[in-house]
């Protein structure tokens, strides 16, 4: 991953930004897959404020990304695509009752996104600091914070 502007000169804020938006949507999702938290019946009412949670989830980071002319973004929307029309074409059954699929999917989904905050966490880690006296990216403060809430209420029934 590379960020051709950071916000006032920092990597770190942008990586912040991004680490919490995702670990929160992580929680969300190990919760939501964990039976014992959520019910098979519940589950089925829950997965598509999961779906939505998700799409909010990817929007957020790619405004960031987009924000801070990220030379790979149109790479890390497709992926992020790909993800999205698995989610969309299982949403139907598992709304008519296929929990297993949809706990299969969300496992699955957690794997991805900690695999993806590693190597985001890595990248930025050793990228190099934008050289003084050259202007930053600005990143409004409301992308910095805006996705890490999103979709955090589920659907109760």
């Amino acid at each position: 991953m590379t960020f051709r502007h950071y916000p006032n000169g920092s990597a770190g804020a942008v990586g912040a930004a991004i680490r919490q938006a995702r670990r929160h949507l992580c929680a969300r999702l190990a919760h939501t897959a964990d039976a014992g938290c959520t019910p098979d019946d519940c589950f089925v009412r829950t997965f598509p404020s999961v779906v939505t949670a998700v799409e909010v989830g990817f929007r957020h980071e790619e405004t960031v990304m987009e924000s801070l002319d990220y030379e790979r973004l149109h790479e890390h929307r497709a992926e992020n695509a790909t993800i999205l029309a698995a989610l969309h074409r299982a949403l139907p059954l598992v709304e008519d009752g296929d929990v297993t699929l949809g706990r299969q999917l969300v496992a699955a989904l957690l794997d991805l996104l900690s695999l993806h905050r590693l190597s985001t966490d890595l990248v930025l880690a050793t990228t190099p600091r934008t050289p003084a006296g050259r202007p930053g990216g600005h990143v409004p403060r409301i992308l910095l914070r805006g996705g890490a809430h999103a979709g955090s209420r589920s659907r109760q029934h």
